[in-house]
């Protein structure tokens, strides 16, 4: 598709209905600003270059200003980020639904969160505490942030190892005066939650020019409600007809059950319910098969969890003399989240329901249209001599125990806690000594976290017990007495903690080193920094024993450090008065605390070319290495994981159908069709760092003293790329991925006598008795391997477009109009051995990448009105395709189709110090396209890619005093 043909279906769109006209976004790109002769011009550094200039469209940075930021209605930086069309795909808060302790992240270029650097005032924050998540958005105070400035390419060269696709700068209000307070609240049209509130002071003191200081003070308060699954129609359930999936668990409050009758008929994966079309609400219970119901776990969990956010934030400038300064920073910011998921399943083996316990069903119903096997013995004597399908419902008696996958239903949803503290804290000065700027700081910053059981979490070691003596009912509803039983297998308290700290000192100093005589001049900056990183991840023994009903078996703990040294040049040659030639380079060496260190040089060169007042070239060309994290390194080998998605055994249950010629019958022992598969992964410490190449060449230019813009083409290659196997690779081939799957002997007995697999994880944290690339038929899967491994090389490019207009008129007031958009020409990866794959427009491994995204904004100002309209646009793409599902209701391809939203929102600032604005997110209340992706817990739509809350209005009033 040319970008022409989607230029013109983008700006169609935007024209629908008469509701916007023009192009853009809330973010305004640095545009050139025409000085007056007589005024000296101001020497800023901008994102991206240490050297201060006043030509600041060298580089491609859009910024964000305060005014923007109010008028997207956003309050997290989450919110903020997602709103920027260069960016992504990032983790979001709805990602926390079932996979507890995920950072909201930025994405641009859609290349993975680790390769965005977010920066705070221009200096690193700590990494998130759990998993292997870079910084944390929440962790970032929007309400305190005076702009943000978003550089659209690689600086590895200035900031380090990690800013391979850009760097998001997040700069907080400086020599603000005065004290403001507001308020801010929505209310979501639709009903169901999803609700926020905020209050928010904020103040500052001093005058630097004459008083010498400056105090900024703010605090905010926000407070957001649970948005419920089941309150939106395109992600209440698991079983999607229209889709062609049906991703409901076997795994159910009233289960499949496997038991022989007292003919001696043995019958595997019958629901007691299937006769009456899993007709149980109570239970979640949909049509799963001829036989088997399924619980439809999405009646369960949220869409956007319940999260409170907290931040207290603080700077101090003392001005020592008029050429030095002295600042301190601090901020500190609590978040609370509260995710609901769906109830455990207890998929550990248990001896079955006992005969004697007083649940005991006299009876079970066999489904019409289930098929009798030849020799099955029937109620009047006969023996089957052929497959038979019944052709009415038929009961029998079951005799001895009755086995099952249960889930605690009755229970309820799984609830977990989590609370993250960030810290920061800085003291730096900056100023100019001997003819050098300098600017110099030493900064703490931690992130820690507890994440405790909630409701309807479940101990193993205490449920087993009960389910085996009878004492919970398996096959209905629980009474008093064994509702108690249950409830006294709860689990509470704290299930593991997290701290990850940074320490660093840092030294940047910069001048102009001479003049030319044609106009031209040099300039130099170099620096040093010097950083400590640190990272604890503390299982507690309930969490690393896998006791949890339904967990990720157990769970380590991760420790270590590393002491990270930079060195930094940057030249300036600016040849003549219109070309600019800037060389930059990078030295990093990290050492890490178990004997493994990597060091590299990572250089960069760029250019500007001004032929004339109305135009400017820039290029760019870079190069970076990321190392592998602490956690990629140290993460020690479980199995217990599960899979994202739903998927069967493909030796033991191809295509979803269970094959018969097997001495062990499938999912007798474990559930192995259509479920959540188990997985298992490690670290490596012997991972090499990835290595990458960042290309760059635009224009900007102003015809006009009201017409602006920019157009940049950019390109970024990355190999080695450190990834955690994706379960969608492995299963979309398992022959090209034999190896990576695991099975067990179910008669295998380890040396000491035990049997070392249990709820399918290796019970002793080794890799015993576990084959791998077995093809035995009669071996079931122990789980599948999914290592972190230098595996893949990754590779996009596209154009970035900015446009912008200005018209000020004396009787209508001040008119804008702007583009801010991105289209990808190329974006995919390459396993070695392996043709590449291209994502670009599709769905694949590594999730969706639509081609085009823009924001369109026309804005009016009028004292004291002023009001906007956004279009938020994202193209659409070829759906995610499981090549085990295609069918009939299962087309290989399908589309997943465009998102686009409209907002709006009308200021008035008539009294003397108070702003009013009002505003609509989503007008048309659309929903999102639905998606049948397989990753994650959510179901029908990609949570990653939309704003799931639909129409929501808010208010917000703010005073000044």
């Amino acid at each position: 598709m040319m970008i022409e043909t989607v230029l013109s279906r983008a700006v169609r769109t935007s024209f629908a209905g008469g509701v916007a006209l023009g192009l853009g976004l809330f973010a305004y790109s640095v545009q050139a600003q025409d000085a007056k002769p007589e005024e000296k011009a101001q020497r800023v550094v901008i994102t991206g270059t240490a050297i201060p200039r006043t030509q600041t469209e060298q580089l491609p940075v859009t910024v964000i200003k305060r005014e923007d930021i109010d008028r997207t209605g956003a309050t997290t930086a989450q919110d903020l980020v997602a709103m920027i069309p260069s960016n992504f795909g990032g983790t979001v808060v709805a990602s926390n639904v079932g996979v507890t302790g995920n950072a909201s992240t930025a994405n641009l270029r859609q290349l993975g969160p680790k390769y965005t650097l977010v920066l705070l005032n221009g200096r690193r924050v700590a990494n998130y505490a759990f998993g292997n998540s870079p910084v944390d958005l929440n962790s970032i105070p929007i309400s305190a942030i005076e702009r943000v400035e978003v550089l659209r390419d690689g600086a590895s060269s200035l900031y380090g190892a990690d800013a391979i696709a850009g760097v998001i700068n997040f700069i907080l209000r400086k020599d603000f005066r005065g004290m403001e307070a507001s308020v801010y609240a929505t209310n979501v049209s639709q009903s169901g939650g999803g609700n926020t509130r905020s209050i928010n002071f904020s103040g500052g003191w001093g005058d630097l020019n004459t008083d010498k200081f400056n105090f900024f003070l703010s605090a905010n308060r926000e407070e957001n409600e649970k948005l419920r699954a089941r309150d939106r129609s395109f992600a209440n359930t698991a079983k999607r007809d229209d889709l062609g999936i049906n991703n409901s668990s076997a795994r159910n409050g009233i289960p499949n059950l496997t038991f022989k009758d007292t003919l001696g008929n043995q019958y595997t994966s019958i629901n007691p319910y299937r006769h009456k079309n899993c007709d149980f609400p109570e239970m979640a219970l949909v049509v799963r098969n001829a036989t088997e119901c399924g619980t439809d776990y999405v009646k369960y969990i949220d869409i956007v969890p319940a999260v409170d956010h907290d931040n207290l934030v603080g700077r101090l400038v003392h001005r020592l003399s008029e050429n030095h300064e002295l600042y301190a920073e601090g901020a500190i910011t609590r978040d609370y989240l509260i995710s609901a998921y769906s109830p455990a399943p207890f998929t550990n083996p248990f001896a079955g329901y006992p005969q004697s316990g007083r649940f005991y069903p006299s009876k079970v119903t066999l489904p019409k249209g289930m098929t009798l096997k030849a020799g099955h013995k029937m109620p009047d004597g006969t023996v089957l001599a052929s497959d038979t399908v019944l052709n009415a419902d038929m009961d029998v008696t079951p005799s001895g125990a009755i086995a099952g996958r249960w889930r605690t239903v009755p229970g309820g949803g799984r609830h977990d806690e989590t609370v993250t503290v960030n810290q920061r804290w800085l003291l730096g000065a900056k100023g100019e000594f001997a003819g050098w700027d300098y600017d110099t700081g030493l900064t703490f910053s931690r992130n820690e976290g507890t994440v405790s059981f909630g409701p309807g979490q479940y101990s193993y070691a205490k449920l087993t017990p009960l389910l085996e003596s009878g004492e919970i009912n398996i096959f209905g509803a629980q009474d008093a007495k064994s509702m108690a039983a249950l409830e006294s297998a709860r689990l509470y308290g704290d299930q593991r903690k997290a701290v990850s700290e940074s320490k660093e000192f840092d030294l940047r100093i910069s001048r102009e080193l001479a003049k030319l005589s044609n106009g031209g001049s040099v300039a130099l900056a170099t620096g040093v920094s010097y950083r400590r990183e640190d990272l604890e991840q503390i299982s507690l023994p309930v969490l690393a024993s896998g006791d949890p009903v339904g967990g990720d078996g157990p769970v380590p703990g991760v420790t270590g450090s590393r002491n990270v040294l930079g060195l930094f040049g940057e030249l300036s040659w600016q040849v003549y008065k219109d070309l600019e030639i800037q060389a930059a380079a990078r030295y990093d060496r990290l050492n890490n605390n178990f004997g493994v260190s990597f060091s590299k040089v990572s250089p960069k060169l760029s250019l500007r070319f001004t032929p004339s007042k109305e135009i400017m070239v820039r290029a760019s060309y870079g190069q970076g290495y990321r190392a592998p994290t602490l956690y990629e390194n140290l993460r020690p080998f479980t199995s217990g994981g599960a899979t994202g998605g739903s998927f069967s055994d493909p030796l033991r249950c191809p295509n979803g159908r269970p094959i018969s010629n097997t001495s062990t019958p499938v999912g007798v022992i474990q559930d192995e069709c259509e479920i959540q598969l188990t997985t298992a992964t490690v670290g490596d410490m012997n991972l090499q760092p990835e290595k990458s190449k960042q290309y760059t060449l635009g224009f900007v230019f102003q015809p006009t003293s009201t017409l602006s813009g920019s157009l940049d083409f950019w390109k970024v290659d990355i190999s080695d790329a450190i990834i955690q196997k994706s379960e969608i690779q492995v299963m979309s081939d398992p022959v090209a991925n034999q190896k990576y799957f695991y099975r067990y002997d179910p008669n295998y007995t380890a040396a000491d006598g035990s049997k070392p697999f249990k709820n399918g994880w290796v019970d002793d944290g080794k890799q015993t008795g576990a084959m791998s690339g077995s093809t035995n038929v009669n071996f079931p899967l122990a789980y599948v391997f999914l290592p972190y491994e230098n595996t893949a090389s990754i590779f996009a490019s596209g154009i970035d477009i900015n446009l912008n207009y200005k018209h000020k008129t004396a009787s209508m007031g001040n008119w804008s109009v702007n583009l801010d958009g991105t289209y990808y020409t190329r974006h995919g990866y390459q396993y070695p051995g392996l043709a590449s794959v291209s994502d670009n427009g599709a769905y694949k491994d590594f999730g969706s990448v639509p081609r085009w995204r823009h924001g369109l904004t026309m804005a009016w100002d009028m004292k004291p009105w002023s009001a906007s309209i956004t279009h938020n646009y994202t193209s659409s793409y070829k759906d995610f395709t499981d090549p085990a599902s295609i069918g009939a209701d299962y087309p290989a391809e399908r589309t997943v189709g465009a998102y686009s939203t409209f907002d709006t929102q009308v200021s008035w600032n008539g009294v003397k110090n108070l702003d009013i604005t009002f505003g609509i997110r989503n007008i048309f209340d659309q929903d999102p396209p639905s998606s049948r992706k397989s990753a994650g817990f959510q179901v029908g739509y990609d949570e990653k890619n939309v704003n799931p809350l639909g129409r929501t209005y808010y208010l917000r009033a703010r005073y000044k005093f």
